[in-house]
């Protein structure tokens, strides 16, 4: 089964990408992994000013996945438009590059995008709409018209694909991409993290020092596959999926639902190498489901 397909204007040499905040800048792991192998990657969001994150513990395990409370610890965006961009502009020759950008108010999303618009080396923005690990501001994923505004001041900004990053705990994602799509935006991300909380029996307090946190990893992976299903029910624009994905399996679960392109986060923790392991079991996953592309299998989630 033949994995490239063209999407935003551009080639996917496959449909695996590493999902924002699990690859940090791509440096991370290269040298563990060929990055450039990949069909792309998301780069940690990216923030106006330098962020030191929440208080630790910011990670804790949970028989089904993990909860996180990072709070969008990042370099800020004057390091990473004079230093990180630049490595990962010279360092991917076959890996798409989108670059997650994350704001506390609509205007903080534009700047970010009217600064990096013009910047080489990357072929969109994933606006990051969806975090539910920081104290400030307010979840725009939420509410239709907060989507529609940012994307529609981003918008004004950038001839670049824009690719709106949203949030599974509202009653109907599928609006809320519909939304998304409508105001401008070129694709969808589906989902981020669900908000989570856990206690420590013995302190009888938060695992987290933030408290509470996003919930990812195995868990996520029902829940990520049921909003591809409804977002695709309303809308043609393409989606990346991501949430609970270890396996070419768990992968085909969500081009079933519709998705064009999955993301792998928590379980490139346990194995940085889940990425090209996933690649190399999808075509042969998918020729024994008689897929002569990935576009028949997606074509066939969305007949259904």
């Amino acid at each position: 089964m033949k994995l490239d397909q063209r999407l935003f204007g551009a080639t996917f040499q496959n449909p695996v990408l590493l999902a924002s905040g699990t690859c940090g800048y791509g440096e991370e792991l290269d040298g563990c992994i060929d990055i450039d192998a990949l069909g792309g990657l998301v780069t940690k969001a990216v923030t106006l000013l330098p962020r030191d994150g929440n208080a630790p513990a910011r990670v804790a395990e949970f028989a089904a996945g993990m909860l996180n409370s990072v709070g969008l610890a990042n370099v800020g965006l004057a390091a990473f438009k004079a230093e990180k961009l630049p490595w990962l502009a010279n360092r991917l020759r076959h890996a798409q590059l989108l670059v997650n950008v994350a704001g506390f108010n609509t205007g903080e999303f534009a700047e970010l995008v009217g600064a990096l618009s013009d910047s080489p080396g990357f072929l969109g923005f994933e606006l990051n709409l969806s975090c539910p690990n920081v104290k400030e501001g307010v979840v725009y994923a939420t509410r239709a018209e907060l989507i529609t505004e940012v994307v529609q001041r981003a918008r004004a900004l950038t001839d670049k694909p824009l690719i709106a990053k949203l949030a599974p705990n509202v009653p109907d994602i599928g609006i809320m991409a519909e939304a998304a799509v409508a105001a401008g935006a070129d694709g969808v991300s589906l989902i981020n993290t669900m908000p989570g909380l856990l206690f420590d029996l013995e302190s009888r307090k938060p695992v987290l020092g933030h408290g509470t946190g996003g919930l990812s990893g195995p868990a996520l992976l029902p829940i990520g596959v049921y909003a591809v299903r409804q977002a695709r029910r309303r809308m043609q624009a393409p989606i990346l999926a991501a949430g609970g994905v270890r396996s070419a399996a768990d992968a085909l679960q969500y081009i079933l639902a519709g998705a064009n392109l999955v993301q792998i986060g928590t379980a490139s923790f346990a194995d940085p190498r889940t990425g090209l392991r996933v690649i190399a079991e999808l075509g042969p996953l998918g020729a024994r489901l008689g897929a002569a592309r990935i576009e028949d299998l997606i074509a066939t989630g969305q007949l259904n």
